[in-house]
């Protein structure tokens, strides 16, 4: 193989899909544009948010005893605020009436009813009971109902201690003990910082897989199945080049352009993560790992690319290529969704598999934790890559090779068995 005339079909194929316009706009400027856009759509979701509070109403607030204090105005009681108050504004107004009209009449998000003799109950040391209101398929009134739920524990801890006080007892008196986990050791913005790391952790490997496949189909389908098209796969074909030269060059040009455009959205990423962590105040990755994370990307974007451009031999027009994405997705998602399960490790039964092994160590690269990395499964996760980049390169060669799939007849209808078997039959006398 010749490593000059693969450069050359190298450098022409990158030039032509540097000169299409759809290529680059799907690829380039799309990010640019979404990632932006999803950023907007947030800061608006949170102020729409921040500016209509939801509305929890209380029916029989006379009822509630001055002691301990369960409003504060339009509030609850500073001391019975959930840690995720500010992220569900929230405004307390008393209310009259049945409560399952106001909240049909959306007068509430949810309606706490407090009993009558509620606070003479509690001195005789009964059980009264509050019952909290929602309604059925509305998200804000889940999330309104939650809050509601929390600040009345918070409410039933305060009235346990006053009731250990009138005993003469302790506040802590029902506590046998003390747990700390590491949990309760975290404040506010450690426990916000980790919850958007674990997430941030398991879907950047699943969006570099996502763009590495809508990076590798499009340029491979117009590499092979547009040339059949514009007829210009028969003047290659009749150039010095050998047949596995074309292939390899198509193949690395794919990959060249895949690869950039999964680098393209990783700074995007990056960016996002990085002010994160500027207004959270804790690391949200880890920037060598996500380093790192690219490199194993590389051995992706090679075989999504052998993959694409063998499938896109085998079509007969870039609509029909175009058709092959499903497939390919389809064979994909489960070997995905494997790697973000719950439980899933990487080790000896899972660094071979095509698309888990990597995304697994991925993972393992760009988690922020105490843990050691895996890197004694670094080297065979990469050497098992190339085993099948190599051979859906090998496959790719054989289609390239085919001369009925070079030159399957333009808009022809595969003859499958039930069709070749109705011919029979109408050819029966």
């Amino acid at each position: 193989m010749r490593g000059t005339i693969v450069r050359l079909i190298v450098a022409k194929e990158l030039r032509d899909l540097v000169r299409d316009r759809r290529t680059v706009m799907l690829i380039l400027v799309l990010p640019a544009l979404l990632y932006p856009l999803f950023a907007l759509a947030g800061l608006l979701f949170a102020t729409s948010l921040a500016d209509k509070p939801v509305v929890i109403g209380i029916v029989g607030a006379e009822n509630l005893p001055d002691d301990p204090a369960f409003l504060n105005g339009e509030r609850f009681a500073a001391n019975l605020k959930p840690d995720d108050d500010k992220a569900l504004p929230s405004v307390v107004k008393k209310l009259e009436g049945d409560p399952l009209e106001l909240i049909r009449t959306r007068q509430a998000e949810v309606v706490l009813v407090v009993p009558a003799g509620f606070a003479e109950d509690l001195k005789q040391d009964k059980k009264p009971k509050l019952t909290i209101h929602g309604r059925d398929g509305d998200d804000r009134s889940k999330l309104a109902v939650k809050l509601t739920t929390d600040v009345v524990r918070a409410y039933e801890g305060k009235l346990r201690e006053r009731r250990f006080e009138r005993k003469g007892l302790p506040k802590d008196f029902d506590q046998v003990l003390e747990v700390e986990d590491p949990q309760t050791r975290k404040t506010k913005g450690k426990k916000a910082a980790d919850e958007i790391r674990d997430s941030f952790v398991r879907a950047f490997p699943f969006l570099l897989m996502m763009w590495l496949v809508a990076g590798a189909i499009q340029p491979a389908v117009d590499m092979t199945a547009g040339e059949k098209e514009r007829g210009t796969m028969e003047t290659l074909l009749i150039s010095p080049a050998e047949r596995s030269e074309i292939v390899v060059g198509k193949f690395l040009a794919t990959t060249t352009f895949a690869f950039s455009s999964v680098v393209w959205n990783v700074l995007w990423l990056t960016g996002g993560a990085l002010l994160m962590e500027s207004f959270l105040g804790y690391p949200i990755v880890s920037l060598p790992g996500l380093l790192l994370c690219v490199i194993v990307g590389f051995p992706l974007a090679m075989f999504f690319s052998a993959v694409c451009v063998a499938l896109g031999i085998f079509a007969r027009s870039t609509k029909e290529g175009q058709y092959y994405l499903m497939p390919i997705l389809l064979l994909t998602m489960p070997l995905a969704f494997w790697s973000m399960m719950p439980g899933a490790e990487l080790d000896a039964t899972t660094f071979w598999i095509p698309v888990t092994g990597p995304m697994l160590l991925q993972q393992k690269l760009l988690s922020v934790t105490a843990d050691p990395t895996p890197w004694e499964y670094f080297l065979p996760v990469l050497a098992a890559q190339a085993v099948w980049v190599t051979l859906a390169l090998a496959f790719a060669v054989r289609q390239f090779k085919r001369e009925g799939v070079l030159f399957r007849e333009m808009g022809a209808k595969p003859r499958g068995f039930l069709s070749g078997l109705i011919r029979r039959k109408k050819r029966t006398p």
